[in-house]
């Protein structure tokens, strides 16, 4: 077998054809290319019984496999973001070139958000269903992150280094945040010291990884540290937090509002704005918030709103202006669901924005792709 090398799970695709025939611990084939691995657990189980490759045919094709793994859409792509990202983060330790790794996936997120911001921000609140809540909301803060350091002119690296903090700054809380998220209850003090360590020990797992990247870990160190220096782990000052790490904690915290947990409810997106900027102003860098409030506007795509005329629509587009986007009717007047969305101009009576509605209060399930095209599909 010495021209032979064995696979991790963190190179599997789940749903995706295999780049390589596959061979077992003997060198008998396994699966040949092409096949398809339909889930997580069948990928595991295969892992566990020794999955074996040729060394040169899969060397040749590392470096392309992800460029041609990619789907077209831009939720499609998300999706797999978030797939790819849980088994990379449960495999960190033992995945060959790590770095490299997360950064391949930092490059797949940012192509897809430059296909359709729009759609990218109305992922975050329409696409829960796309994988666990604790790497869902990684890739939400990325996303988010991301917009809001290109309005503010970042550099190409320093937004990478940003999108890798923000997928990884969990990594030692996957599990905890899944148990956290079905809770009922307040946090106990073991969970809230165990939440308060974490950026340590994200640092702690991603140095294990052979991850060195000095800002990358500086970012997750600081993410959770305030202006005041109530933050934590550390309880650094406000002179002493990179910006870049401010733009983390931020997209966090507002990501974490807008988003329902077992032991806390969502808020709207604009109450999330004035929670973070305006009643919590001794937390966080005032001069940020005109950044966010620019990338979000007070009505971000994803929200669902009711228009003057009293049909029930969701926000597709942003405008010039934080009331003028683009809306799509979808229940009617007479409380009636609308088949094919309207498209409205929030600009133009009477299809301006009465309110803002939680989904529950929308009450609506609709196809994405009615509102967004294909750029919307899976």
């Amino acid at each position: 077998m010495s021209n032979h090398r064995q696979i991790s799970l963190g190179e599997i695709t789940v749903s995706q054809a295999l780049e390589w025939d596959v061979f077992d611990g003997n060198g008998n084939l396994l699966l040949r290319k092409g096949f398809v691995i339909q889930s997580l657990s069948q990928a595991e189980s295969l892992i566990a019984r020794g999955m074996f490759v040729d060394k040169s045919t899969s060397e040749s094709r590392q470096d392309s496999a992800h460029v041609k793994s990619e789907p077209l859409s831009v939720l499609g792509s998300i999706s797999q973001v978030v797939m790819k990202l849980a088994i990379i983060l449960r495999d960190m330790r033992e995945l060959p070139n790590a770095n490299d790794k997360v950064i391949d996936l930092c490059k797949m997120l940012l192509n897809a958000i430059s296909m359709n911001e729009d759609l990218a921000l109305a992922s975050i609140l329409l696409n829960q269903s796309s994988g666990t809540y604790s790497v869902r909301h990684s890739v939400d803060t990325a996303i988010l992150a991301i917009l809001v350091a290109k309005t503010m002119g970042k550099s190409e690296q320093e937004i990478l280094d940003i999108t890798a903090a923000a997928f990884t700054m969990n990594i030692s809380m996957i599990g905890v945040q899944e148990k956290l998220q079905s809770k009922k209850d307040p946090l106990t003090p073991e969970e809230t010291a165990l939440i308060h360590r974490h950026p340590l020990t994200a640092i702690e797992t991603l140095f294990e990884a052979g991850i060195e990247n000095s800002e990358w870990l500086m970012y997750i160190l600081m993410h959770h540290e305030h202006e005041d220096g109530t933050g934590y782990p550390v309880g650094t000052l406000k002179s002493e937090i990179p910006q870049n790490a401010k733009i983390l904690s931020l997209a966090d915290g507002f990501c974490a509002r807008i988003t329902s947990r077992g032991y806390k409810k969502s808020t709207l997106p604009s109450q999330a704005l004035r929670d973070i900027f305006i009643e919590n102003t001794a937390h966080t860098d005032p001069t940020l918030g005109a950044y966010f409030v620019k990338v979000l506007s007070l009505y971000p795509p994803g929200t669902f709103v009711r228009l003057k005329n009293q049909e029930v629509a969701v926000i597709a587009h942003r405008g010039l202006g934080p009331k003028a986007c683009v809306a799509f009717s979808l229940v009617n007047n007479n409380n009636e669901v609308i088949s094919n969305p309207i498209k409205r101009d929030t600009s133009i009576e009477p299809f301006t924005i009465k309110e803002a509605l939680h989904p529950i209060q929308a009450s609506v399930y609709f196809s994405l792709k009615q509102v967004w095209g294909q750029q919307a599909s899976l």
